[in-house]
């Protein structure tokens, strides 16, 4: 699947710890980028645009899919705001409908800001600049914990009796479209589990205890993909995690320089959203 928008961008992967150890990325707030314990292999990759395709692209088959936004949050929130409880309730509507879930709960969000970057003084766990490095931001115990952080213990061992995901939800919003950093996103089945996918520890972060960071591989299987000019009528709806072993597990994704669009200074928001769906309860 591919047209003729597609284009080549550089994606900082995982390549190896300075001393060999076990990687880890530092994510305190205080730092606009997370900084990580290994050197990053800056290479080049094609990413295809899926403009022109968006249902092509199935949660279960590839990992994400694309989704239409018609709802009424247009600008950015405070937490605990009205605006937030709407959003939530929308994203937990929609997944409900499309997944045929029994029960949403969305328990994060963050917008991230393009064009100027943000102030490091003005970031915070729901404000910060864009990720650079293919990641995952869960992996399965870190799941479990998170869940365990968000609903106590007892409810969630009656949570996980049945299938459950983790999906994040990003969308553009305000009225400027994202060109300059998008998000691009790994479909599953191009992966090489075996060696493509590192356990990382996460330090600092109030968000997880412990990411995949991603490696190119050396047969070149990857195939990435971003929508280009996503506009914030438009919703990327990706995986990470699902209990269920034989469906796409998850989505590996990274922002990403775009080259090819002029530089500019228009500030271009992003906003993801994290929430967990439940079924059979």
């Amino acid at each position: 699947m591919s047209n003729n928008n597609d284009i080549s961008a550089k994606l900082n992967f995982f390549s190896h710890t300075v001393d060999g150890s076990a990687p880890c990325i530092d994510a305190s707030y205080t730092l606009t980028e997370p900084i990580p314990s290994f050197i990053p292999a800056s290479t080049d990759v094609i990413i295809h645009n899926m403009r022109g395709q968006e249902n092509k692209f199935d949660l279960d088959t590839h990992g994400f899919e694309v989704h239409k936004y018609n709802g009424q949050v247009n600008n950015e929130f405070d937490n605990g705001d009205e605006q937030q409880r709407i959003y939530y309730e929308e994203l937990a509507d929609l997944l409900k409908k499309r997944l045929n879930a029994s029960r949403v709960i969305v328990f994060n969000h963050v917008f991230r800001y393009r064009g100027p970057s943000r102030a490091i003084d003005l970031c915070d766990s729901n404000h910060k600049s864009p990720a650079i490095h293919p990641h995952v931001d869960f992996d399965g115990p870190g799941v479990y914990l998170k869940l365990k952080e968000v609903v106590g213990e007892e409810e969630a061992k009656k949570l996980t009796r049945n299938r459950f995901q983790l999906i994040n939800i990003w969308r553009p919003i305000g009225s400027n479209i994202i060109t300059r950093n998008p998000l691009t996103l790994c479909d599953y089945r191009s992966l090489d589990l075996e060696n493509d996918i590192h356990l990382t520890e996460v330090r600092g972060s109030p968000i997880t205890y412990s990411v995949f960071t991603i490696s190119h591989n050396a047969q070149n299987t990857q195939k990435w993909y971003y929508l280009n000019e996503m506009r914030s009528d438009e919703l990327l709806v990706f995986k990470m995690f699902d209990s269920d072993p034989n469906v796409a597990q998850f989505c590996p994704h990274t922002g990403f320089i775009n080259d090819h669009v002029p530089m500019n200074d228009i500030q271009q928001i992003s906003l993801e959203a994290r929430c967990f769906v439940f079924y059979g309860q």
